[in-house]
């Protein structure tokens, strides 16, 4: 068993060395970035009408209706669908092979998001309107900074919005092993998809560019575990068969 181990160990080191430990390092150096540079605000700013003290595109229809409201919504209609293949995936044999990779995507989509809002109703960060410089009541602190006792909590970090968005990158997982190109695709949708949602609330004064960014990584930390928990042995077993087949 050892000498027929030995080929994949290369591979499952560089496999978690950039499924894991590159994300982590990209979340070190950006926590970095947002705690001693002005970075946040300054993106922030350019959002905010210090004449009208307010954000201007807050109740818009393009960034309110149509980003938020109905991007969540097909989010939720995608995950109906899911959901839908994985009964069909129990009555017809053609989808049975995929009953766990719709089984890991419909988990995803389900723990991302909730993982995000439990951590986000637990927060004492506020959201950009909250605060005093962007016509609130709310001081202004870092993301490892304290709010000052008496302040009430902000319950607004991180970006839940965004998370059903880059909940999507389930997708890159369910298809590692079965169609890499596709698999890409699906790592770019949930990116792009979480990228725009989150600049939809950044938009409107909810969140900074640091609330989106650390959503992304509880997401794509979300959607590997399950990968590892629910997937992987068994999506290399196929891999392996089909191989030998």
């Amino acid at each position: 068993m050892e000498v027929n181990d030995r080929p994949t160990r290369p591979l499952r080191a560089r496999f978690l060395a950039l499924h894991l430990g590159l994300p982590l390092a990209l979340a070190a150096l950006l926590l970095a970035v947002f705690e001693f540079t002005p970075l946040d605000t300054a993106i922030q700013d350019r959002f905010y009408d210090p004449a009208l003290r307010e954000f201007p595109w807050r109740h818009t229809w393009l960034f309110e209706d149509l980003i938020h409201d109905a991007g969540k919504i097909i989010v939720i209609v995608f995950g109906v669908g899911v959901l839908g293949a994985l009964v069909a995936s129990f009555f017809k044999e053609r989808l049975a092979s995929w009953r766990r990779p719709l089984a890991y995507v419909l988990l995803t989509l389900a723990l991302g998001p909730t993982v995000t809002s439990g951590w986000k109703d637990l927060s004492p960060k506020h959201c950009p309107w909250d605060l005093a410089m962007y016509g609130g009541h709310a001081p202004h602190t870092t993301l490892l900074e304290p709010v000052p006792e008496g302040v009430k909590r902000g319950r607004c970090f991180p970006c839940g919005q965004a998370s059903s968005g880059f909940s999507l990158v389930a997708l890159y997982f369910a298809l590692l092993h079965r169609n890499r190109k596709l698999a890409r695709r699906g790592l770019w949708l949930g990116l792009g998809y979480g990228g725009v949602l989150g600049l939809g609330r950044m938009v409107q004064g909810a969140h900074f560019l640091s609330h989106v960014l650390t959503t992304a990584l509880v997401c794509w930390l979300v959607a590997w575990l399950l990968y590892e928990l629910v997937l992987r042995r068994s999506e290399e077993r196929r891999a392996a068969t089909l191989n030998e087949a």
